[in-house]
């Protein structure tokens, strides 16, 4: 995803966006397949900015990753 440097989280969340709720799962199973290893405060980080492309985005990172999202900043 675009945006570490400038912050510019449109495309994928209009991405994002464009899918089905059965589309979305994979993104959310994909990250969380390729996360499972890297410590806690990376993943906070990608779900932060997963959430600012789209909060359900993030939500759903967060739910794959057994991460509570509300303790994301």
């Amino acid at each position: 995803m675009r945006g570490e440097g400038n912050g510019d989280y449109t495309q994928a969340g209009n991405l994002f966006r464009l899918m089905t709720a059965v589309q979305k799962e994979a993104p959310f199973a994909n990250t969380a397949s390729a996360m499972t290893r890297v410590p806690e405060e990376i993943a906070r980080r990608w779900i932060a900015y997963c959430t600012k492309a789209d909060p359900d985005y993030g939500k759903g990172v967060a739910r794959q990753l057994g991460i509570d999202v509300s303790k994301i900043a």
